[in-house]
């Protein structure tokens, strides 16, 4: 398929040659467009033959028509050398959306033999540099938008709530999955003033990603861990994040990781924060899955992972 987008062919040239070979010429290019998430906006994977020097290679790329925040926030990181593909924009500036050309990071990772412990241990780690790197920087983080209660208000009752009730009409849905219907109904109530004392506490604040579910965090050549996709980025508590990506039996371990970053967060508070954003993000994250499951039986494990998230 030929790629259309104005500017793109100098973008990925430009990029190829700033982060792969500076002496690579482009000699053909085979682009597919990609359906990936409501936001992936002018997404496009691009293969590459390149020669240099006489030797000739295929790399892969990825180009969309990212957000603001998303192309400001991975040039930040790529400088900060965070586990975020490399990266270049048409322009850094521009409030609309521009073209942004990422590596591809996981087209050559085989997810059939991965060393999982190995590899959480390095997410862990890789996502706490990124929270302690930019942690308390309010200001310098000005133009990021800010984690409060309406925004808070929109994901419950805007997004969840009626998502909700349509699926406790199905009968189907409350054979499944009545037993968690009370309890569910019971959190739900209070998770906007409960979540409170999480996004006011500017102690934790930091640069977070603020949509870490599975498909955003990739494994790069079977060793390492990225994360993608940063255009719901904000500047809130690192608790937003982490429940995502660290079950409550790994939340210690977690704790110890920014620890020994020299940010220290006392036990029984973090407990507690942790606690609350959790049953938030299985609310907020089962929104999806309860319309998915009922078109397709194979989304049930993640909708209980998020109704799980809410009443542990």
């Amino acid at each position: 398929m030929r790629f259309e987008i104005g500017g793109g062919m100098s973008l990925i040239e430009e990029t190829v040659r700033e982060f792969l070979c500076e002496t690579a010429r482009v000699l053909h290019m085979e682009s597919t467009p990609l359906h990936s998430g409501y936001q992936a906006v002018g997404l496009f994977r691009h293969k590459i033959l390149l020669e240099n020097e006489g030797r000739q290679e295929y790399i892969s790329v990825i180009t969309k028509m990212a957000n603001s925040i998303e192309r400001r926030v991975m040039n930040r990181l790529w400088q900060q050398r965070a586990n975020v593909p490399f990266n270049r924009a048409v322009n850094l500036n521009s409030d609309q959306r521009a073209l942004l050309c990422i590596q591809d990071v996981d087209y050559q990772t085989d997810y059939q033999n991965l060393d999982i412990g190995r590899l959480q241990h390095k997410e862990m780690q890789a996502l706490a540099y990124i929270h302690n790197h930019n942690r308390g920087l309010q200001e310098e983080l000005a133009g990021l938008p800010r984690v409060n209660r309406a925004y808070i208000e929109t994901i419950i009752h805007g997004l969840w709530k009626p998502a909700w009730e349509e699926a406790k009409h199905n009968e189907r849905f409350v054979e499944t999955f009545g037993a968690y219907m009370s309890e569910i109904d019971a959190v739900s109530g209070n998770i906007v003033d409960e979540l409170e004392a999480v996004w006011k506490d500017d102690t934790t604040h930091t640069l977070i990603h603020n949509d870490l579910n599975p498909g955003n965090v990739l494994v790069h050549n079977n060793d390492d861990v990225m994360f993608i996709d940063w255009e719901e980025a904000r500047y809130g508590s690192l608790f937003l994040d982490i429940p995502m990506r660290v079950d409550r039996s790994q939340a210690g371990e977690y704790r110890e990781v920014l620890a020994s970053l020299g940010w220290k967060l006392p036990a029984d508070t973090f407990e507690q924060r942790y606690r609350a954003a959790s049953r938030y993000l299985g609310l907020r994250y089962m929104t999806w899955s309860l319309g998915a499951w009922l078109k397709d039986p194979g989304t049930e494990g993640g909708l209980r992972r998020y109704l799980d998230m809410v009443i542990v």
